[in-house]
């Protein structure tokens, strides 16, 4: 299965590459957790926001493939872009490199982590003295817009 790798601080997060239409740089700095840019129909998602370290600087962006989002969530993101599903762009510190992991390596996590709060990540390995939190990207943008501009 491979994955982009996005480094923070001590920990890697695991972007499904199926999920990745591209990856850019990010000129904007992002004063709030979720933003939007009507002029490209985007919605950016801080993740150093959402996972409370609004200091680290996230120059590095990833915009999502068009997902099979459900449609409460699809009516949520409307609110803050318009009538079109908007193309969302995940803003992270640095995406690293794409890597491929096999599926046997990811661990489930155990429910006593802190689900539902952390329901985005489905599951984490263990290699190199490296830990990769794998995220799925739907959960996630469902997190964002839960947790509005509080963060975890």
């Amino acid at each position: 299965m491979k994955n982009f790798l996005c480094a923070f601080e001590r920990i890697f997060l695991g972007i499904p590459s199926e999920c990745v239409a591209e990856l850019l740089q990010v000129s904007q700095a992002m004063h709030t957790m979720i933003e939007t840019n009507p002029s490209r129909g985007e919605v950016l998602f801080s993740l150093p926001r959402l996972l409370g370290r609004a200091e680290l600087p996230a120059p590095h962006g990833i915009r999502l493939k068009p997902l099979d989002y459900p449609a409460m969530l699809v009516r949520a993101l409307r609110e803050y872009a318009g009538p079109e599903v908007p193309r969302i762009m995940l803003v992270t510190p640095a995406v690293e490199t794409e890597v491929d992991i096999p599926h046997e390596a990811i661990q489930e996590l155990p429910g006593f982590i802190g689900l539902p709060r952390l329901s985005f990540f489905k599951g984490v390995s263990f290699s190199d003295a490296r830990m990769t939190a794998f995220i799925d990207p739907v959960l996630l943008v469902s997190r964002f817009l839960e947790q509005g501009d509080r963060g975890l």
